[in-house]
């Protein structure tokens, strides 16, 4: 199948879309200078390879909405002529303060879903995102009233998206048209190009950032530091490692006393730490030994399944509004819909430097999985999921996977091999084990 969006021309070099069209893709084709969008009337196509593609780094195919940009380079100059040209951009200080100005769309949208690619355009009266504010930031995404159009009355379509939003005053670029979308109640939406126009000069110049972590986000997470580069070693040897020869792993907070992580972070350990971050980067650590540790007994180091492992603290923790557990599925609970998004939380590299992130993803069941992954996989007890490189470098295992259906913890991460998929657990079969009292065992066993 093939995907279709607008764009348009700023030079003989450089072409503006949107990200969502061009996202992952090896190649795309570039057509100009054609009112109906046919192969007989494709005389200029050019073929565009995926490294002369530029999607806007804070992109994320997962929300609608914010960033929704890309920008194509040419290696072959496109010669302007009657039919093919380039547009103006508005000024950075631009601003969209008239309620009555009108704006013009173009697009090759399909028209109720048939018929030939024809372009079009439709006049219609922006709006601000007053309605909406709870989905989408004013300031990221504005929208557009039905208004006059030359379509039978539909304002966007599919096909629209990438397409010019023009002014009527000026005949610049004001935005950039984002096709039809459910969440947009069937009002055409754009992004106001002034948001992006260093992007558009420069695409190197707009650094990658990690979504930002809320306090409420926060809570799920504790940080286990089991330090020692080998986890046989002895107190001393402990005492003495280098910052930088310290294992880390991630955990989950189930209770004031319960913490949950891999089996591989603490198996052999003497002791670690449990590091509870704060916003303020205090954090409250404390020392957990041997006999607070209980590794699932079916977890082996030959395996990859049942790797988990819960700590009980002496010292509870103190839970206010930036530390607190979080609520398990039930036992019944089923991963069975693979258009469900999670939300994974830990430790990710990013230009040098790692700090806890998140990150939005769909999982895999094990069935797909199994030939995309290590041999060891099991795809009776594991699942998997797909990570964007672009948000940083995983380390996130022992971290929560959180449903953002219920909120509720479904998953936890812990491993990945180079070129394929995070593996993880899901916890609804392992909750009566979870929920069962410690019975101290395993504790003595060594790596």
């Amino acid at each position: 199948m093939m995907s279709r969006c607008t764009a348009f021309i700023l030079s003989k070099t450089e072409i503006i879309t949107n990200a969502h069209c061009v996202d992952d893709a090896p190649y795309v084709y570039v057509v100009a200078g054609t009112k109906v969008l046919s192969g007989a009337n494709q005389k200029i196509k050019i073929k565009v390879e995926k490294e002369n593609i530029a999607c806007h780094p804070h992109y994320s195919h997962l929300i609608f909405g914010p960033f929704d940009i890309a920008k194509i380079t040419l290696e072959t100059p496109l010669e302007f002529s009657d039919t093919v040209g380039s547009i103006e951009l508005v000024d950075k200080d631009y601003k969209f303060n008239n309620q009555s100005e009108v704006v013009a769309a173009y697009g090759y949208g399909v028209l109720k879903n048939t018929g030939p690619l024809i372009l079009r355009r439709c006049d219609a009266n922006y709006i601000s995102d007053v309605k909406r504010a709870n989905t989408f930031k004013p300031s990221q995404t504005l929208y557009f009233t039905t208004g006059e159009a030359t379509n039978d009355g539909e304002i966007i379509t599919h096909g629209d998206s990438g397409g010019p939003v023009v002014s009527k005053t000026n005949g610049k670029i004001v935005g950039i048209a984002m096709g039809i979308n459910g969440t947009t109640d069937g009002r055409g939406a754009f992004l106001p190009i002034t948001l992006f126009l260093d992007f558009i000069h420069d695409p190197r110049s707009v650094k990658p950032i990690p979504p930002p972590l809320t306090p409420n986000e926060a809570k799920f997470i504790a940080d286990i530091a089991a330090p020692g580069k080998f986890l046989t070693v002895y107190k001393k040897d402990y005492d003495d490692a280098d910052e930088d020869v310290k294992l880390k792993f991630n955990a989950i907070i189930l209770s004031e006393t319960e913490i949950l992580t891999c089996a591989r972070s603490v198996l052999g350990a003497p002791y670690v730490y449990v590091t509870v971050h704060k916003p303020s980067r205090n954090a409250t650590k404390l020392k957990v030994t041997e006999d607070q540790i209980e590794i699932h007994e079916k977890y082996a180091l030959s395996g990859l399944t049942f790797d988990i492992a819960k700590i009980t603290l002496k010292e509870p923790l103190e839970f206010n509004d930036n530390v607190g557990s979080i609520d398990l599925v039930d036992k019944d609970y089923k991963m069975n819909d693979p258009s469900e998004v999670v939300t994974v939380y830990g430790y990710m590299i990013l230009d040098g430097t790692m700090r806890t992130r998140r990150y939005d993803t769909k999982y895999l069941n094990g069935t797909i999985c199994k030939p995309k992954v290590h041999p060891i996989f099991d795809a009776n007890h594991l699942m998997c999921y797909t990570l964007d490189e672009s948000m940083g470098t995983t380390a996130t295992f022992g971290g929560p996977m959180i449903s953002k259906k219920n909120n509720k913890l479904v998953g936890m991460t812990i491993i990945r091999y180079p070129d394929e998929p995070v593996i993880f657990q899901p916890i609804a079969p392992l909750l009566d084990w979870i929920r069962k009292p410690n019975v101290r065992r395993n504790q003595r066993r060594r790596i």
